[in-house]
């Protein structure tokens, strides 16, 4: 082997060898609560944590601080003993301690004691302790998989290649270097605050910083060469109007120059380059552009690739900006009109008065509507500039100004801007509204849901409905991702009729979205004994059989003295209409004198028939609930009359039954569901199905059988 490459390979044995560096890393804890030696007194010492003693029960005053210690050891307990894994190159056992759940765990705990004791830049130090510490982890892993790369590309006589992997080399030795810094700053605040000893950990810490410091040396020494830099311009001052002259040499150290390099010229943020010449000399006029009025000091960098054998070099120049060039804004096409969510659009170019020999990339602009911004962009190497955003709700609609302007104040060059005018239109929406009344033995509720859309069917969230009966406000729901809303209010006292008419309102105020509004007239049951047991028994909620019973009363032609038994034998309670205003009389019919069956056919057929006038009406989950209705009338027990069940359990009695379609239960049963507990409701198809699963479940015609 060559003397040169046993250079190497010595090198990257002195890499590898920081993954093994000898010397204990086990942090001994200073004396803590359960030792005699705590703050040196015996009374303090009597006081102590017992060892036995789960410290996040203690409860005495004065325990929070003996707790904070005892977590404090154990968060220590873990950094020690990740450092001592990771002195022995043992990468995964060094993560453990501060990856696994029980860290976080001890952390959170204690953070909450610290929130108490005034220690919470404590326990912020022990998170980032622990981060620090991983990502050293990190590093020292990289740097000997890329120092054994290295090894290899130098034992296969592959000078680019190494050379490449000694550059990564260094940059990882440079972030090592930064990190191994920081950590032990952080080691000595948590040591001051914490009384645990942490120099152990320190010095291996410092022996990995000091050895990766001299295989950054020797990488350097071995394949990279030195270089120097000289920079002379011609005045202090820079301006659009007035540009600097920047000139200089690019060598060795030695002054042997280094040809066609690329070195930039930058002031701040803003940047151009140019190349040496064969002598290694450069010359170049910066013209400042995207630089900070603010900025102070003209950077002159050379930075190698990653297969030359040069060590970059910077050399700064004290310079500023005197004056900031005129510019305009020149617009060429822009969106005319345009309406909730639709593209605005603008096309144009940045003008600058100075003559500028370079490109103009990168000047920032902003397209707003009314002052506020809906896009940004930024100039291509001519100036020009392409902005498109979507108009957004909160410009009202009506004549506006749509403004394209430079996006910065304190650049080299001037803010300026063009203006433009744009029509923004309304755009109309869509409210429903599907309120039900329900009634307890104390009070009377009416819940209220439904969808707000445009006219286009797009749901519009996070809008505010208002709800109210009459002149009365109820409240306000907002909507969600999907438009739809529901809430529950308490219906006023005192109100009168038969019915009422629930309102809600979309009011679009400061927006281009109309404003829209929707009501529906629902039944006012009386409040009084025995409907709240309806409400607990029948159907989940109850409300669909009473529904039906106020449906059948109403009707002609149907025998009242049958319902009144089927309330009873529902609610075990008088007549449904005694406690009501106002008595309902029937005419006598064909149907007095009904069996069972037959008036378990009658409420299933009037059930079937409002969930499709419901349906035709427009009112999708009233539809469904009342078809859910039919369902229970005609396949629930007698005996599950007296014992209540919730829609589920209805199901599952039904469930080993296998006479029916226990698929099609199953989808009318979340249907309903869906209709009487869903902010979202049903759409009219989706009604429409379960309306038809539900006559095939049991039997438009009503011959199906009974239980």
């Amino acid at each position: 082997m060559s003397a040169r490459r046993r250079r190497y390979s010595a090198l990257a044995a002195a890499i590898i060898l920081v993954s093994v560096i000898a010397g204990g890393v086990g942090a001994t804890p200073a004396p803590g609560p359960e030792s005699s030696a705590t703050n040196g007194t015996a009374n303090e010492t009597a006081n102590a944590t017992p060892p036995h003693q789960n410290p996040e029960v203690i409860s005495e005053a004065g325990d929070d601080q003996r707790v904070a210690s005892h977590l404090a050891t154990q968060l220590g307990s873990r950094l020690n003993l990740s450092a001592a894994a990771l002195s022995e190159g043992e990468y995964a056992e060094g993560r453990l301690p501060l990856e696994a759940e029980e860290y976080a765990v001890l952390l959170e705990r204690y953070s909450a004691v610290a929130a108490d004791i005034g220690a919470e830049e404590t326990a912020d130090r022990f998170n980032l302790t622990r981060e620090q510490q991983l990502q050293l982890t990190d590093s020292i892993e990289e740097l000997e998989i890329t120092g054994q790369e290295y090894q290899n590309a130098v034992d296969n006589g592959s000078d680019e290649k190494a050379r490449q992997l000694a550059r990564e080399l260094l940059t990882t030795a440079e972030e090592l270097n930064q990190t191994t810094t920081e950590l032990n700053e952080q080691y000595d605040a948590l040591e001051t605050e914490t009384e645990i000893d942490f120099n152990a950990t320190q010095e291996s810490i410092s022996v990995v910083q000091q050895t990766v410091q001299r295989a950054a040396a020797g990488v350097i020494d071995r394949e990279f060469t030195e270089t120097n830099i000289t920079v002379e311009t011609n005045q202090t001052t820079v301006a659009a109007s007035d540009p600097l002259r920047v000139s200089g040499q690019l060598t060795t150290v030695d002054g042997a120059p280094i040809r066609n390099a690329s070195v930039s010229v930058s002031l701040g943020e803003d940047s151009i380059t140019t190349r040496t010449t064969e002598t290694g000399q450069f010359e170049t006029t910066y013209r400042p552009l995207l630089a900070s009025t603010s900025a102070r000091n003209l950077t002159v960098a050379y930075t190698p690739t990653g297969s030359e054998p040069y060590l970059p070099v910077t050399e700064t120049v004290a310079v500023s900006i005197t004056e900031q060039a005129a510019t305009s804004v020149e617009l060429e096409n822009t969106t005319q009109a345009a309406a909730f969510t639709e593209p605005v659009q603008a096309t144009g170019q940045v003008m600058i008065a100075a003559e500028y020999n370079r490109s103009l990339a990168g000047i920032p602009i902003v397209l707003t509507l009314d002052q506020q911004r809906i896009a940004t962009a930024e100039t291509n190497a001519s100036g020009r500039i392409t902005l498109s955003g979507s108009m957004p709700e909160t410009i009202p609609a009506g004549d506006a100004n749509l403004q394209v302007s430079i996006d910065r104040r304190e650049l080299a060059i001037e803010r300026s801007m063009a203006t433009a005018p744009i029509t923004v239109r309304s755009t109309p929406t869509d409210l429903s509204i599907d309120p039900t009344v329900t009634s307890t033995n104390e009070t009377r509720n009416v819940t209220v849901g439904g969808q707000l859309r445009t006219a286009d069917g797009d749901p519009l969230s996070d809008r505010s409905i208002r709800v109210a009966i009459g002149e009365t406000t109820l409240g306000t729901v907002e909507t969600n991702a999907s438009g739809g809303y529901q809430a529950t209010y308490e219906l006023p006292a005192g109100l009168r009729g038969s019915d009422i008419t629930v309102t809600a309102t979309f009011e679009g105020t400061g927006t281009n979205l109309e404003a829209s509004a929707a009501q529906q007239r629902v039944p006012l049951p009386s409040a009084g004994v025995g409907v709240g047991r309806v409400l607990a028994g029948v159907v989940g909620s109850g409300l669909l059989v009473m529904s039906v019973i106020v449906v059948l009363l109403a009707s002609r032609g149907v025998d009242r003295e049958w319902i009144t038994q089927t309330w009873a034998r529902v609610t075990d309670s008088a007549d449904p209409a005694a406690d009501s205003e106002t008595t309902t009389t029937t005419a006598p019919s064909a149907t007095t004198g009904l069996s069972d069956n037959g008036q378990i056919e009658a409420v299933t057929q009037v059930s079937l028939h409002s969930a499709r006038e419901a349906l035709a009406a427009g009112h999708p989950n009233v539809a469904v609930q009342s078809a859910y209705a039919a369902v229970r009338s005609r396949l629930q027990s007698s005996d599950s009359l007296s014992t209540p069940q919730t829609h589920w359990e209805f199901y599952r009695q039904l469930h080993a039954d296998h006479e029916i379609n226990t698929a099609q239960l199953a989808q009318v049963t979340e249907a309903y569901e869906t209709a009487t507990y869903s902010a979202d409701g049903l759409s009219s198809d989706a009604a429409a199905e379960t309306l038809s699963a539900v006559e095939e479940l049991i039997g438009d015609s009503g011959t199906g059988s009974t239980r």
